[in-house]
């Protein structure tokens, strides 16, 4: 936006306050459209959690690749994102059609995720059944991986229309907390029952083939996360206008780096998701012997963590979204640093780290600080990413989604393929970590497990909130931005239906 069209609207604001007041309370969306949105939402988070197709217990215990091995593998399937996402990104960036700019690609995406997901659910009996050594699971691993990436990348705009199904950001909030509470009653139950299984094998309480158990664990979770996002896809509708010719893709590109509160989102979440060391999952499984370590010691924290989602509203009134991002990532913080503190004491051969007891007392207090802002993180993580993504439309007349996610994901893959290698290096080679369903750690090999696990990370996830105070969407901002936007809107939906009207032969005087 112009510095003159910033005075005009800032002279227009209060008089414009009844205009806005209404549209913010417009329901754009039909009934069977709000339901198919709180069923998707609240039911395709289902999965296993920590014990999940990307997880490091799955590829090192159940599938059994080596941390190195895959580390190479991860060095491969990043360049190839890196030639392949540009591409894509251009491609989504540019399309305009009767339907939308997205959803021809929730359709095209349909049959191939399907596909691939089915076979994912079945990729470690498929390698079981067929006698698969390690350079064969390596290879269909990779083969299921570079699939999955080039169907995300080519036909993932799908998914771009959870930012453009309603204009109205109120509307928008008001279904996202909905569905953010549903899913919070029964999301982590399929990780749960899984943990449960994974300790009673791991002491010998039940003797169960884990492949087998994780595949139909899988398949069925998957099944039943899939069938309300294909029901998504043939009732959702995009209903925020696009601009009628898209921007050139040096230009689309160098918006995103205008755009100040996106380069605070992406460098605080680039910070934040430093991630070196082990996996906790794996620390749970392999030195506690206590995968539902996590679960137990959520029990407390529970009932404030339904408590927080009323809350999240009086916050989200209360306070600014700067302030809220503040506070959110800090109780996570704080509360790692009471859990990595405990298990220290005793030291490397007596130490609490081995210990579930006082892990467990640890891990609850610290929960319990995380519920106070648990409903405010699930709405505000989407809801900051919707505001960047509206802003840069409100700066430049145009939405660069796909751009936008490249850039994003740039970052992250170059981040990811050197933090896979680093990790391995320092799993496989530093700690000693055996592969294997039957494996057994050293004493030393725990130790190492725990400090990498838990340690560096605490490092950077407190650096990553020096970013957020640099935020600079307040309020007013916010609610100008939307009247601007919704102005703005109106002329380009208008705009299109002539053109419609004049090429279907409708025109009127």
């Amino acid at each position: 936006m112009s510095e003159k069209n910033s005075v005009v609207a800032e002279q227009e604001y209060m008089s414009d306050a009844t205009l806005n007041a209404a549209y913010m309370n417009r329901i754009f969306c039909s009934t069977r459209e709000r339901v198919a949105y709180l069923v998707k939402s609240s039911v395709a988070s289902l999965s296993l959690g920590k014990y999940d197709t990307g997880s490091d217990i799955f590829l090192y215990k159940i599938y059994g690749l080596s941390p190195d091995a895959r580390a190479n593998a991860a060095i491969g399937l990043g360049i190839y994102d890196m030639i392949n996402d540009p591409l894509s990104a251009l491609i989504i960036d540019k399309m305009r059609t009767r339907w939308g700019k997205f959803k021809p690609f929730q359709w095209l995406a349909l049959v191939p995720s399907l596909l691939v997901g089915i076979a994912t659910c079945l990729m470690p009996i498929i390698a079981e059944g067929n006698g698969f050594d390690a350079a064969q699971k390596l290879i269909f691993y990779m083969v299921i991986s570079y699939i999955n990436e080039t169907i995300g990348a080519f036909f993932g705009g799908g998914g771009y229309i959870d930012n453009v199904f309603t204009p109205n950001p109120n509307e928008r909030t008001s279904l996202l907390v909905s569905a953010k509470f549903i899913s919070e009653l029964f999301a982590r139950f399929p990780e749960q029952l899984m943990g449960i299984l994974f300790d009673l094998v791991n002491n010998g309480k039940l003797k169960l083939n884990l492949v087998n158990m994780f595949a139909g664990f899988k398949t069925f979770w998957w099944v039943v996360a899939t069938i309300p996002s294909v029901w998504w896809v043939i009732v959702s509708k995009e209903r925020v206008p696009q601009s009628l010719q898209p921007p050139p893709a040096l230009k689309g590109l160098t918006s995103v780096f205008r755009n100040k509160p996106m380069l605070i989102y992406m460098l605080s979440g680039f910070i934040g998701g430093i991630d070196i060391g082990t996996s906790e999952s794996l620390y749970y499984d392999s030195v506690l012997k206590f995968n539902m370590m996590s679960t137990i010691a959520g029990i407390p924290g529970m009932p404030i963590s339904y408590a927080s989602y009323p809350w999240a509203t009086k916050f989200r009134k209360k306070f600014s979204t700067k302030a809220l991002w503040v506070m959110q990532s800090l109780s996570i913080t704080v509360s790692e640093s009471i859990f990595f503190l405990t298990g220290l004491i005793g030291g490397k051969e007596n130490g609490f780290y081995k210990k579930k007891v006082p892990m467990t007392i640890a891990a609850a207090i610290g929960n319990c600080l995380e519920m106070v802002f648990y409903g405010t993180k699930k709405i505000l993580d989407p809801e900051i990413n919707f505001e960047v993504l509206d802003y840069c439309e409100w700066k430049n007349g145009y939405r660069v989604e796909a751009t936008i996610n490249l850039a994003r994901s740039y970052i992250d893959k170059v981040k990811g393929i050197i933090l896979t290698k680093v990790n391995a290096v320092l799993l496989e080679k530093w700690a000693g970590f055996q592969v294997g369903v039957d494996a057994v750690q050293t004493n030393e090999t725990m130790w190492r497990m725990f400090i990498t696990a838990c340690g560096p990370k605490l490092i950077f996830d407190y650096l990553c909130v020096v970013p957020m105070l640099f935020y600079n969407i307040d309020k007013k901002t916010r609610d100008r931005m939307y009247l601007d936007l919704e102005k703005a809107r109106a002329v380009t939906a208008a705009r299109e239906k002539r053109l419609r009207d004049a090429e279907n032969g409708d025109v009127t005087e």
